[in-house]
């Protein structure tokens, strides 16, 4: 998973939360934690925890934040297509206006979930520092028996702006022990990339080399069968082909139960990895989840040192 790949995953393969407003609230302007987007919000929208966003509980919506380099602009572009967004199980996915400034790309679609249809509106817009995207996420049932309006939901929308200053982040969880890994970047606030050098992107463009994520999930739905989800994150990482896996088993990371799995792929490039996975599983509900991969030349002394970083994970209430 290099990391070009792993944003587009992030903002394409991004979960499905739930909550919304009313028309007759009134309106706030909020900034994300870890974030420069501002969005004026009606009342009962409280920052997420788990992402960088908001959620109205209460209604059933979310607000998913995404900010990339605003070179990405053009190559997120290519990806805010009904053929597109259909590979991503997105359907019915129309191109849109809004009441906003250009340049922005804006989406509207649905996707289906364990909870049942959820709407899908998109927006994508960019400053010369920043392309933002963000997901806004509704219960097809509350559009449809009137409690969520579309144009409100638009207007949520257009209204989102980039501030000159990221807002302070909000740590969800740490980690005891990095060895030779630096922090690097962080995907959605909570979500954070760690390398060796400390740097995102590699010195060389398309060079393969060690690369750590960890992220929460987007809510805390109970996952009810873990080893066959644990199995399936690890078979869907993007840009790998070859999947083998060479061990699974339980085990426990601060007090919680986790699934750790070890195995090899094939890159884009054909290059063969080694890849490091633990799936933890908090009692509130939810997981979190640590990837990490390594070059196969260097996988006897780096997948020791992930395994470690793993055990030493904790949870930041």
């Amino acid at each position: 998973m290099r990391p070009a790949q792993a944003i587009a995953s992030v903002a394409f393969l991004i979960g499905l939360l739930c909550p919304v407003m009313t028309g007759t609230a009134l309106a706030r302007l909020q900034q994300a934690p870890a974030s420069r987007i501002v969005i004026d919000l009606p009342d009962g929208y409280k920052a997420a925890r788990l992402f960088t966003g908001f959620v109205n509980e209460t209604a059933g919506v979310s607000l998913v934040i995404l900010e990339m380099p605003s070179v990405a602009y053009e190559q997120l572009a290519s990806g805010l297509t009904p053929a597109a967004l259909a590979a991503k199980g997105i359907s019915k996915a129309t191109a849109g206006k809004l009441d906003r400034p250009e340049p922005y790309l804006f989406m509207r679609g649905e996707q289906a979930s364990a909870q049942g249809p959820v709407a899908k509106f998109l927006v994508a817009f960019k400053n010369k520092h920043v392309t933002a995207l963000i997901t806004a996420n509704v219960r097809k049932a509350s559009l449809d028996d009137g409690q969520v309006d579309v144009a409100d939901v638009e207007k949520i929308l257009a209204s989102a702006a980039i501030a000159r200053a990221a807002s302070p982040a909000r740590e969800v969880y740490r980690l005891d022990y990095l060895g030779p890994f630096q922090p690097a970047s962080r995907i959605l606030g909570t979500t954070r990339a760690y390398t060796l050098d400390g740097k995102f992107e590699p010195v060389k463009r398309g060079s393969r080399r060690a690369l750590l994520l960890v992220s929460p999930s987007l809510d805390l739905r109970t996952v009810n069968d873990p080893d066959t989800q644990a199995e399936a994150l690890f078979l869907g990482l993007p840009g790998m082909k070859d999947f083998r896996i060479l061990d699974r088993q339980r085990i426990t990371i601060a007090a919680m139960p986790a699934i750790e799995i070890v195995g090899t792929a094939s890159d884009a490039d054909g290059g063969n990895v080694s890849l490091y996975q633990v799936l933890v599983l908090p009692p509130q509900g939810g997981y979190y989840r640590l990837v990490g991969q390594v070059p196969s030349d260097d996988a006897a002394k780096l997948m020791p040192e992930l395994k470690k970083i793993a055990h030493s994970f904790h949870t930041v209430e």
